[in-house]
């Protein structure tokens, strides 16, 4: 019996492009509504450019990897700064050879626990867009070296 065929390299772009487009369903109104209000003043303006980028229905914008990019790093710039170590005392039960100790947990604002949350669906953004444009690139250098002459 013979196995599935392999895909075409147009075919597996299609297929790349389906999938960014899937994940960038709705991205726009999940930054307006569980990222911008999260994010200090002088960063929100990261999250207006990838909207503006995102708004292009006609073509996808060949840096939108780095769009996400941006956000990403400002968001997790927010959540490192709304986040700080919390000294919880150990039981005296669990001590052994001295009076008391410390454990240290990391405690989040609620800005910082909303902007943690919102964090999956822009990564499967930043993966599928970068994984379709390279891969677009890749074709069109194997193309060019293919037709060098």
């Amino acid at each position: 019996m013979i196995g599935p065929l392999p895909q075409t390299l147009f075919e597996r772009q299609v297929d790349l492009t389906r999938f960014l487009l899937q994940r960038m369903h709705g991205i726009d109104s999940h930054l307006i509504k569980c990222v911008r209000p999260h994010l200090p003043e002088d960063n929100r303006y990261v999250v207006a450019e990838l909207i503006e980028t995102l708004d292009d229905e006609e073509q996808i914008d060949p840096n939108l990897h780095f769009y996400v990019d941006a956000v990403l790093g400002a968001m997790r710039l927010a959540i490192a700064a709304g986040t700080r170590d919390e000294r919880v005392p150990i039981s005296s039960e669990l001590l052994i050879g001295c009076a008391e100790g410390f454990d240290t947990r990391k405690v989040r604002t609620a800005e910082a626990e909303a902007l943690h949350a919102a964090l999956p669906p822009l990564e499967g953004l930043y993966s599928a867009a970068r994984e379709a444009i390279e891969f677009a690139a890749a074709i069109r250098l194997s193309l060019h070296l293919l037709h060098a002459d």
